[in-house]
């Protein structure tokens, strides 16, 4: 089966690879890494009609019994579950907690690469 991949572009004048006048994506990785943001910023219930869609990082960073790994493997999951362009591509994903004592909280780190694209996401 092959895939479409065009998906309306829903770039934002701040994102660091804003293109003015774009409507619509067809380049696969950009694509992916729309979906990918999308799905890491979302909680679950955000998507009308999809109850599962979405990482809830801002609640799960609060839990205190979850470690990285285990962050990495529902991120991991939700990748598989919505983003099925990413198949037969190779990603890195990886998921670090720190300790911010000044502000007294912890903050959680996620790297994702995907052919030479970084996107990093900080959840406080």
């Amino acid at each position: 089966m092959e895939l479409n991949f065009k998906d309306i572009y829903i770039g934002y004048k701040s994102h660091p690879k804003f293109t003015i006048n774009k409507i619509i994506e067809d380049d696969i990785i950009q694509v992916i890494v729309q979906k990918y943001e999308t799905l890491v910023f979302s909680n679950k219930g955000d998507l009308l009609g999809d109850p599962n869609f979405g990482c809830d990082l801002q609640k799960i960073l609060f839990q205190t019994r979850l470690s990285a790994n285990n962050v990495k493997k529902i991120i991991i999951e939700q990748i598989e579950d919505y983003i099925p362009e990413i198949i037969n591509i190779e990603y890195s994903l990886d998921v670090k907690f720190v300790n911010d004592s000044e502000n007294y909280q912890d903050i959680m780190i996620i790297e994702f690469e995907i052919s030479g694209y970084n996107v990093s996401a900080v959840i406080s």
